[in-house]
């Protein structure tokens, strides 16, 4: 393509970043843009430019302002082949899982949208001709009657050192609550409402804005007794890498090891993930901070708590993508209760 009539993907692309830093370009709702998806951003482009580098080609973006039919068609086979050797690189050389390539190309896509929505550039809308790689994966999560034996069995909570003791506590109380890691240490102890067994925990959910109040059970209110030390926070603040290790351990000592295989999707066909050791992932390996968030909500839903309420508490979105991998574990655990009633007909 002619330099003349074309931009460099990378000069654009670092742009957009700095404009979505700056706080230029914002979120739909208005709102500045999470410091997670800036990390995305910078990765993405990192990868483009190693992309770059081995294929000995720069990105460039056309500009096809009143272009002739067989230059469309032109530059729409050019994104075609940029396309299909990016998703290539990121397969082959980069040995990614249709996760992280759907993530990557989605930043793409936005990045190309923008382009052309927000700074009025004649790149065309090629970007729609992207396919999105998805990988539907079900997390593991600690189940009701787990998580009950963790809150309610004494003689395993005294065998515990006191580091897991805490460690349990703060599991049992972040699977109460549903909240992500970062927000459950950075609770504040002006965030408890109420006295007495009338407790509730009051929170701004970080996704929609909106207040929540949480309603806690006395086995919750327990904890945070137990918990309890000077300072402005309820929960200890544990290093999230440290509270991982030893939420293995818990989980370890509490008998789960049951063999649990790892699997992702790549290109659309399932690929069993190994241990470093080659081994197949147990079900500890599976448990880390985030387990806490997933089981609180599809506990909800798997007992009956309506979806509307769920994701009020959860902070998802209307129509958010994530939630519903939570609603169809619960509707898999609704299944099998339906199915053991219906087999007690024929005993």
């Amino acid at each position: 393509m002619k330099p003349s009539t074309s931009l460099l993907f990378q000069t654009e692309f670092r742009k957009f970043i700095a404009a979505s830093k700056s706080g230029r370009r914002l979120m739909p709702s208005g709102k500045k843009l999470r410091e997670n998806s800036l990390i995305q951003y910078e990765s993405t482009f990192f990868l483009i430019q190693e992309f770059e580098e081995i294929s000995h080609e720069p990105i460039r973006l056309q500009l096809v302002h009143r272009a002739s039919l067989r230059k469309l068609n032109t530059v729409r086979i050019y994104w075609e082949r940029i396309h299909k050797k990016l998703l290539n690189f990121l397969y082959q050389q980069k040995k990614v899982h249709d996760n992280y390539a759907g993530c990557i190309m989605k930043v793409i896509k936005t990045f190309l949208r923008y382009l052309v929505v927000y700074k009025s550039l004649p790149v065309g809308d090629y970007y729609k001709l992207f396919r999105v790689p998805k990988d539907c994966f079900i997390p593991a999560i600690i189940s009701p009657e787990q998580l009950k034996f963790l809150i309610a069995d004494k003689e395993f909570e005294e065998s515990l050192s006191p580091v897991l003791r805490r460690t349990k506590d703060m599991f049992v109380f972040g699977c109460t609550v549903g909240l992500r890691y970062q927000d459950l240490i950075n609770l504040k102890k002006t965030a408890l409402q109420g006295h007495d067994t009338e407790i509730s925990l009051l929170l701004h959910t970080r996704k929609t804005g909106t207040e929540v109040s949480i309603p806690l059970p006395a086995y919750a209110v327990d904890v945070l007794n137990r918990l309890k030390k000077p300072g402005k926070y309820l929960l200890p603040r544990v290093v999230g890498s440290n509270f991982n290790i030893q939420l293995k351990k818990l989980i370890r000592m509490a008998g789960w090891v049951n063999y649990h295989p790892k699997y992702r999707q790549q290109r659309g066909e399932k690929v069993e993930i190994k241990t470093k050791n080659g081994e197949t992932y147990r079900f500890y390996d599976h448990i880390s901070a985030h387990t806490m968030r997933r089981t609180a909500i599809t506990t909800l839903l798997m007992l009956g708590v309506d979806e509307n309420t769920v994701r009020r508490i959860s902070g998802h979105a209307p129509g958010s993508k994530e939630f519903y991998r939570y609603v169809v574990i619960s509707q898999q655990h609704t299944n099998e209760k339906v199915r053991a009633a219906q087999n007690k007909l024929l005993e």
